[in-house]
């Protein structure tokens, strides 16, 4: 009769701690559902936020070219033949 008591005992301390598994594994569902949702917010916010900025960049060099044909030229002329050496110096030292 004591063993009997013993298993039903065992059995529902079992149970117990199955329903305290479950209850802890909804939470940290829950907890890990937050995480994500908050995570997806900063992300949209910061491409949002990079996106504003360079929109921005481009209508500043947008109107630099426009307000400095020739200096502008000069720029992309030097800016195009650093990087072409840069990139040949590269690729040669492989």
């Amino acid at each position: 009769m004591e063993e009997v008591k013993k298993e039903k005992s065992l059995i529902d301390e079992i149970k117990l701690y199955e329903k305290k598994a479950k209850e802890i594994e909804q939470r940290a569902k829950e907890k890990y559902m937050e995480q994500v949702s908050d995570i997806k917010q900063k992300l949209g916010k910061a491409s949002e936020e990079a996106s504003i900025r360079a929109k921005e960049v481009i209508d500043n060099v947008g109107n630099y070219v426009k307000e400095n044909p020739q200096k502008a030229a000069v720029i992309g002329f030097g800016v195009g033949l650093g990087l072409g050496l840069a990139l040949g110096w590269f690729f040669k030292k492989k």
